[in-house]
């Protein structure tokens, strides 16, 4: 799990630092460290994009684009130890003030430092032959607007960030940003005004939100982080790693039987989305309980036992519950009966899709301590309506960490929001962030898969608490669940081809097994997986 800050934890922190340098005398230490982290960055995508020609191209390989901060020093800086190691580089100043120390050491190394006034600010970049070659090097480096940005972008600075978008994405340039892409971002990830997306991301001695957070994440491409000693404290937003999976999903030992794994108990499917009940049972059964319990009409009933004839449709002890996927007028009942009884009974329950319309009364009523909602943006723009705090479906959408949050604070449930990055927010605010998957899991009934797969995690972990063995992390393994999820749709797909190909909701339950099973594989030589 990496934690992830607000810009100004870590400029706080990073002061500190520079304090100590300065009274040390070599106030850029920290610079020049950072600075050697971009240039290694850049190095890497140099290896992968040759020259021309074996005698090299007749223009720079490398464009610093320098702001007025130590953001822009972080640049030149970068461009300085480039040049010396014989990469042509130009750097591209868009203030009239810049890193004096950081300029003298890239204009020392051959560095070709282009003034803000070429062109005037009403005349395109395009318009300077100067700017105009500088910006055909394949590799750009970002250092415009750094972690100390604040407030909205100012003319001309907003427009010339447009018209470098504009020309990054015609000439397919190569982005390396500092710290965070430029634009005006805001810590949740919010994208407010214009921005420069990068293909890679170096930021400085820890990860941000606005790194881990959507939609501005997806703007930051590959994230490196390069530490610098900080001294940081507890963070709000955690990013899941695949590396964490083994220590949250015990391996079963040899005493276990299918009462000590887990049961759980599912109220999906109906005459209307019989499909609903399958996807589900194959979800939870993909996540290694010792036993399913199903209540659901005839239909789905046989449906499911065709698919998995060892799932159970009488009534039982469960461990956690399910409600909500393939509901309908005549299910209603029996999933409001399940998600009284797990709320009453301090039992795990997920609730989904057409479940979700329960949760007023059932907030009303107490809502269960490890409650978790697995809603989309429009589900939970109409859940959020429904508990007095409104919110249209495009605002979830363009800033889900704060729907998230709002969601599980109105309802005093965990909230799973859904999408391309998944988040689960508590009702204290803290957000886990499950790392983006393949967009050709985005299906009908992926969400039922989902619903199960989490449902059956959460009966595990809830017969280990009743054994007494060592507790895990619920919200991790919730956030874990969806990563894991998201894995298996982007394994599917991949078994079509590099670029991956259509997949149905059915592909990534059979995906589930062998997913967790690498995961548990690969912790070899790393933590060993829980075994008790």
């Amino acid at each position: 799990m990496i934690p992830a800050f607000i810009r100004a934890e870590v400029r706080e922190a990073e002061a500190r630092r520079v304090r100590a340098a300065h009274a040390e005398g070599d106030p850029d230490r920290l610079m020049r460290s950072a600075s050697r982290a971009v240039a290694d960055e850049v190095r890497d995508l140099l290896a992968g994009n040759p020259p021309a020609s074996p005698d090299g191209e007749a223009g720079p390989r490398v464009c610093a684009l320098v702001g007025g901060g130590d953001n822009g020093g972080d640049a030149l800086y970068a461009a300085s130890f480039l040049a010396e190691q014989g990469v042509p580089c130009v750097a591209v100043c868009l203030s009239p003030r810049v890193h004096e120390r950081a300029r003298a050491a890239a204009e020392e190394q051959g560095v070709v430092c282009l003034p803000a006034h070429l062109p005037a600010e009403d005349e395109p970049l395009g318009s300077s032959r100067e700017l105009a070659e500088a910006l055909d090097a394949p590799i750009w480096i970002d250092g415009i607007c750094g972690t100390g940005f604040v407030g909205g972008l100012r003319e001309p600075l907003a427009s010339r960030l447009c018209e470098l978008e504009g020309i990054r994405s015609e000439r397919g340039a190569r982005v390396v940003a500092i710290d965070v892409p430029s634009g005006q971002l805001g810590d949740d990830g919010e994208v407010e005004g214009p921005l420069l997306k990068a293909e890679r991301t170096v930021t400085m001695g820890a990860m941000k939100s606005v790194l881990a957070l959507p939609p501005a994440s997806r703007a930051a491409g590959r994230v490196r982080v390069h530490g610098l000693g900080l001294d940081m404290g507890r963070s709000r937003v955690i990013l899941m790693e695949e590396a964490d999976v083994p220590g949250l999903i015990r391996v079963p030992g040899p005493d276990d039987h299918k009462y000590t794994r887990g049961v759980v108990g599912l109220v999906a499917g109906s005459q209307t989305y019989p499909g609903a009940g399958v996807l589900a049972v194959l979800g939870a059964q993909g996540a290694g309980p010792g036993m399913v319990r199903l209540d659901a009409p005839t239909r789905v009933a046989d449906l499911a036992l065709a698919a998995a004839p060892g799932v159970v449709t009488r009534g039982g002890r469960i461990q956690a519950g399910l409600v909500g996927p393939g509901m309908d007028e005549d299910t209603r009942q029996a999933a409001r009966e399940l998600a009284g009884f797990a709320a009453s009974s301090g039992l795990p329950l997920i609730i989904d899709a057409g479940g979700l319309e329960l949760v007023p009364d059932l907030r009303d009523e107490g809502i269960g301590e490890f409650t978790v909602l697995t809603p989309h943006a429009g589900e939970a723009a109409a859940l959020l309506g429904a508990l007095g705090r409104a919110a249209p479906r495009w605002r979830v959408e363009e800033h889900p960490a704060e729907a998230a949050r709002a969601l599980a604070q109105a309802s005093g449930a965990r909230v799973l929001l859904k999408g391309a990055t998944t988040l689960l927010a508590t009702p204290d605010s803290r957000v886990l962030v499950a790392p983006q998957g393949s967009a050709w899991t985005g299906v009908a009934g992926a969400g039922d898969v989902l619903a199960g797969f989490l449902a059956g995690l959460a009966a595990g972990w809830k017969a280990d608490r009743e054994r007494g063995l060592p507790g895990r992390d619920f919200d991790a393994l919730i956030a874990a669940g969806a990563m894991i999820h998201a894995l298996a749709g982007a394994d599917a797909a991949r078994a079509h081809g590099p670029l991956g190909g259509p997949i149905g909701a059915l592909d990534i339950a059979r995906a589930l097994p062998s997913v967790l099973a690498r995961l548990l594989a690969e912790s070899a030589g790393r933590a060993d997986p829980v075994r008790y």
